[in-house]
């Protein structure tokens, strides 16, 4: 690692170093909103860094490698003054008044108060000097009076908001969006027109969607992701409907995610297609204001034919274990056996032998079993009588065998 490595990085790099420091890994979406960087930019960047060694790529997920972090320890790296977020100015933050929202809300109900007090007062005095009796004046006074409560009571109840620590409130005004205000007790302006963005996340599911996989075979994947509202004037200003438009966008970047796989590793790289189909809904969606935080596919469902076919295959897969485990066993006993049987002796050959009858004749059919050792004791006697008939008649062995000699000639 060179020295001058740090000089050639770009503040916006030092910055995304920083951020996969502090983080185990991050898609390009989350680092470019973490940097406030364009995709696009950002991106150039990633490939920089990984071209120095610094940053590695896992399916579209990135995180400081080795190197990285003995940069970011040795150099002393501190997040650039440039990119620190600024403090706010005294002026600026004085503007910012935790019920009215600005100084201009705030002069506002105080000409309202003044000028509504002001038109019911006149009112009352006008119609005083016309009334001679003095506790009739009184009256009208208390009335107006009254009147001018209940005016200010309605208005504040009309403009005021508790915003929950979970939503935000974006304002518009005139038809100028002056921003989001809460959470807390917020005081709006008669003319302005508030909408309630909720900031939970929130989940939607997709069952049964129609994909086609690259090698053409049609499957239905059923989905669930999750969703959030980071920015809720971006959700307002730039989106008619977030959680339909990402659910369209979703399923639509879902097929065209699918496509890029074949069909075994749609089935077994499903962490890959989760994290791809998530980092480029982000890229869109960021846009809108919408994250998405997390895409998972639930189920898979193949045409029944492909499952018929890959139950086949798997059966004939196990039986060809088994038939290679079967042969390998038997091929290990008869090795055994004949290794046993290569050091075995007469006795102990005999007592597996009188086991081997005593099993045999255990059946309930009849058996005839001829031992071998009768057969021993007949052939001597079958070969001394087969001796004597050959010493007895020996001219008729002759003859026989010259009369089958002369057939033959003479058939020749």
């Amino acid at each position: 690692m060179q020295d001058d490595t740090p000089s050639r990085l770009d503040e916006k790099s030092l910055r995304i170093l920083l951020v996969l420091s502090s983080k185990q890994a991050l898609s390009v979406s989350d680092i470019a909103r973490a940097v406030d960087l364009d995709i696009e930019k950002g991106r150039e960047s990633l490939r920089y860094l990984e071209h120095k060694h610094l940053v590695q790529c896992e399916n579209g997920i990135y995180k400081i490698s080795r190197e990285g972090m003995t940069l970011i320890f040795e150099k002393g790296m501190q997040l650039p003054k440039s990119l620190k977020p600024p403090k706010p100015l005294k002026s600026e933050a004085d503007l910012t008044l935790p019920l009215f929202g600005s100084w201009q809300d705030l002069i506002f109900w105080v000409f309202f108060i003044i000028l509504s007090l002001i038109f019911y007062m006149g009112i009352a005095l006008l119609l005083m000097n016309r009334i001679p009796n003095e506790v009739v004046k009184i009256a009208v006074f208390v009335v107006f009076l009254f009147l001018w409560f209940i005016t200010l009571f309605f208005s504040f109840r009309s403009a005021y908001y508790s915003v929950p620590e979970y939503e935000r409130i974006v304002i518009f005004r005139l038809g100028n969006c002056v921003g989001a205000k809460g959470p807390g007790p917020i005081l709006t302006l008669p003319i302005d027109k508030p909408i309630t963005v909720d900031l939970r996340v929130r989940h939607q599911e997709v069952p049964h969607e129609a994909c086609i996989t690259q090698d053409n075979v049609q499957i239905d994947v059923d989905f669930v992701y999750y969703w959030k509202i980071q920015q809720p004037v971006w959700s307002i200003t730039k989106v008619t409907d977030p959680e339909e438009s990402i659910k369209l966008l979703a399923t639509a970047l879902l097929r065209a995610v699918i496509a890029h796989f074949p069909f075994n590793d749609v089935l077994n790289k499903r962490e890959s297609i989760n994290d791809m189909l998530k980092e480029k809904i982000d890229e869109i969606s960021s846009e809108w204001g919408v994250y998405v935080t997390t895409v998972e596919i639930r189920e898979i469902k193949p045409p029944e034919e492909i499952v018929k076919s890959m139950h086949k295959q798997r059966e004939a897969e196990w039986l060809r274990q088994a038939t290679l485990i079967n042969a390998d066993a038997q091929a290990k006993a008869l090795r055994m056996l004949y290794e046993i049987a290569a050091v075995i002796d007469d006795k102990t050959l005999s007592l597996k032998y009188f086991e081997m009858l005593r099993d045999l004749g255990q059946g309930e059919s009849t058996k005839y079993i001829f031992p071998l050792e009768l057969t021993n004791l007949v052939k001597p006697l079958l070969h001394a009588l087969n001796n004597k008939k050959e010493a007895g008649n020996p001219a008729e062995a002759n003859n026989g065998t010259i009369d089958t000699k002369a057939g033959d000639t003479q058939n020749q």
